[in-house]
């Protein structure tokens, strides 16, 4: 029950992550037409929030998938042992492509070098 209230919680933190994404996207649309230097700081800074929490939440996600291949019974079933090995995979590509996503905004130069999964 724990992992299921922690997981709703994330879903709560998704809902305000998408929320900000279009916030961000305001600003980005108003930087572009009008080139003022104040909202590229606020999308980059709402950007990068929104990167960093998202990174934390996929850890979380490798962490709980790790552990759950590390209590696999001896007896588990080859689809189970499976599963649980490509959760795992899929949790560290999405912390890999979560890290490279905040490190290219973080360092992009213009508004031409849109990340675009925000």
């Amino acid at each position: 029950m724990q992992r299921l209230r922690t997981e709703d919680f994330v879903w709560t933190i998704y809902f305000f992550i998408a929320l900000a994404a279009i916030i961000s996207d305001k600003y980005e649309k108003e930087f572009v037409l009008t080139n003022n230097s104040s909202s590229k700081k606020i999308f980059k800074t709402i950007n990068i929030a929104v990167l960093s929490v998202a990174f934390f939440i996929y850890l979380y996600f490798l962490l709980v998938n790790y552990e759950d291949v590390k209590n696999l019974r001896i007896n588990a079933t080859k689809k189970e042992v499976i599963t649980s090995h490509l959760a795992v995979v899929a949790s560290i590509l999405f912390l890999v492509g979560g890290i490279a996503t905040l490190f290219v905004e973080i360092n992009r130069g213009t508004e031409n070098e849109d990340v675009g999964i925000i």
